[in-house]
């Protein structure tokens, strides 16, 4: 399983990555996330590859975070940072050098809405879902340095309260 977690496939100059955990919700566990990093120097390095789309396998693009696995690790569910130190899946993507479409269907979720923000133009299918903070209303990861640490109210949210 784990051989299989990210999924790419190049025919004509496109790299087709397809997130592949959908029992999941593609949730980025470390070995995803180090496998999407992989992936993603692959294709950066591979001259005959022109274009990547980005996708997610089943019924979400990314839920975020694996939280299961976070809870498993002593309670650093708090400590998210440290759970993905070594593996930028958000910075792979940005930094990979060819345009990257991220093709949404279903959820894109706090860390998974931040992979599809990497991508350069988005196309989202009927009825995907995105949102940058969890039920909460916090912010997770990235995102939450990025923008300051603003509740969603001040960032202009306020109605996903």
């Amino acid at each position: 399983m784990s051989d299989n977690l990210v999924l790419v496939d190049v025919a004509d100059g496109v790299a087709t990555v397809t997130l592949n955990r959908p029992q999941a919700m593609n949730a980025l566990s470390r070995a995803l996330r180090a496998a999407l990093v992989a992936a993603f120097s692959r294709v950066r390095d591979e001259a005959a590859i022109d274009v990547v789309i980005l996708t997610g396998a089943g019924r979400a693009f990314c839920a975020g975070l694996d939280l299961k696995e976070l809870g498993g690790e002593g309670g650093a569910a708090a400590d998210a940072e440290s759970a993905v130190a070594g593996a930028d899946v958000v910075g792979a993507v940005a930094d990979c050098g060819k345009p990257v479409i991220g093709a949404i269907t279903g959820f894109a979720i706090t860390g998974g809405f931040e992979l599809a923000l990497a991508c350069d133009v988005l196309i989202a299918a009927r009825g995907a879902r995105a949102r940058p903070f969890d039920r909460a209303g916090r912010r997770r990861g990235a995102a939450r340095r990025r923008a300051g640490a603003r509740p969603p109210a001040d960032a202009g949210l306020s109605a996903y309260r």
